[in-house]
Formats: C-alpha cells, structure tokens, sequence
C-alpha cells in the first residue's frame, strides 16, 4: 500500500476498534431476542456444524468483533471454545463468564485433554491460533510475506480426534454480520497448519480493517523491539 491507503486503512482500524467496545458488550450482555431484533446478520453453511456426525475444529482469525461473531453463531450450533488464559484471574472470570453467553463451556489452551474429549464426542470446538504462542509446539510459515511462528495444534488435534476442520470467515457489509462457513477438510484429510494460515491470510486481506492488528502477531519472529520502532 500507499501512504494515503495505509492512513486510510489505520483510520478504518481504529474505527472498528472501538466499535469493537460495543460489539462485545453487545455478545455479552445482550438476549437472544434483542441481538435477533436489532443487529441484521447472515450466516450461510450452518448445515456444515448442524449436520455432522464427527466433531468440528471450527477456526477463526481474530476480527474485532470476534465475540459477536461467536455469539451469532452459537445463538444457531452448539459451540465450545478454546482461548489464552488472562493474566489476571479477575478479568479472566469477567472474561469467561461473557464468553459463555455463546459457548457451551470453555478452555484454556493448555487444557488441551478437554477440547479433544469435545471433538471426540463430536462438538463444535472455536479455536484462533494466528496469535503468536512462542516458539514451542510452532513452526515458521509465511504469513504476509513475513516468516512467523504459528502453532501446530490444529495438525495434532485432527491426527487425534479425525475431526473436520471448518473455516470462520466474518466481515460487516452493509450494515450486516456476515459469517460464513468453510469446510477446509473432512474424512481424515489433515488440514495443514500452512493452508490454515494461507486462508486466515486471504480472509485478512478482504477486510483488513477490521483485523485485531493490534496483538503482537510477529514478537517471536521479529522481535518485541519491531514493535517499540513501529511507533
């Protein structure tokens, strides 16, 4: 990009990031009917979570209104979700208790015996991992063109479970939620960890204003210091 598409762009990011402050008390607080009633929303593919007999690894990148795509969507299928423990005990209880509004139940992501009895009893399980783990259990990927760690977990989870893999892709057009769902693999195909991220990145690219670009995605590959120069 340009300077002007590149400032054009930050205006757009910081727009939806705080309108992302809504959207979450929107997940968290609102009922069912009021969301139903007065925040439009499209879902297409349902069918894919709703009609399958093995258990769904249901991937989705981080949106800033990750959690009211999660909550339209459990609002329709059952969902389970795995996410980073906060470090305070205190807002990692606000935080849960919110989330669960649209899951089923939760865990962390070193509660990984937990998640796997859920695909193994065929559940819908909502996983992010374009987050910056560390370089444990990751391997380098090219992910905007920059080689970054990305964890592995989703190859080890469907060697395990033969679980289905499934795509999250959401965006705001038009005033609408627009969720759409992917299938990306089934029937023991393993999904690699590279063709995941290849689809977060594409999906990113259509939208990539409303991208939580805010987290440090690239610390492990290019250090906390690019991000102290960023400024």
């Amino acid at each position: 990009m340009n300077k002007q598409e590149l400032k054009g762009l930050f205006k757009k990011n910081l727009e939806s990031a705080a309108l992302s402050i809504f959207d979450m008390g929107i997940a968290w607080f609102w009922s069912d009917a009021r969301i139903k009633n007065e925040l439009p929303s499209k879902i297409n593919n349902l069918e894919l979570i709703k009609n399958s007999s093995q258990g769904n690894l249901i991937i989705f990148k981080h949106s800033l209104h990750l959690e009211l795509d999660a909550r339209i969507l459990g609002m329709q299928a059952e969902l389970y979700g795995v996410g980073r423990e906060h470090n305070s005990p205190y807002m990692h209880k606000i935080i849960d208790s919110g989330r669960k509004r649209a899951v089923k139940d939760t865990a962390t992501k070193k509660e990984t015996l937990r998640f796997i009895k859920w695909l193994k009893k065929g559940k819908n399980v909502l996983y992010a991992i374009d987050q910056d783990y560390g370089i444990k259990h990751s391997k380098k990927i090219n992910f905007f063109g920059i080689p970054t760690y990305t964890i592995t977990t989703a190859e080890r989870l469907q060697e395990i479970t033969n679980c289905n893999v499934v795509f999250l892709d959401s965006w705001f057009e038009e005033g609408v939620l627009r969720i759409n769902l992917e299938e990306i693999s089934k029937n023991n195909v393993i999904a690699s960890t590279e063709m995941i991220s290849q689809r977060i990145e594409s999906s990113i690219r259509r939208n990539p204003g409303e991208y939580l670009w805010h987290h440090k995605r690239f610390k492990s590959s290019l250090g906390k210091e690019f991000y102290k120069d960023a400024r």
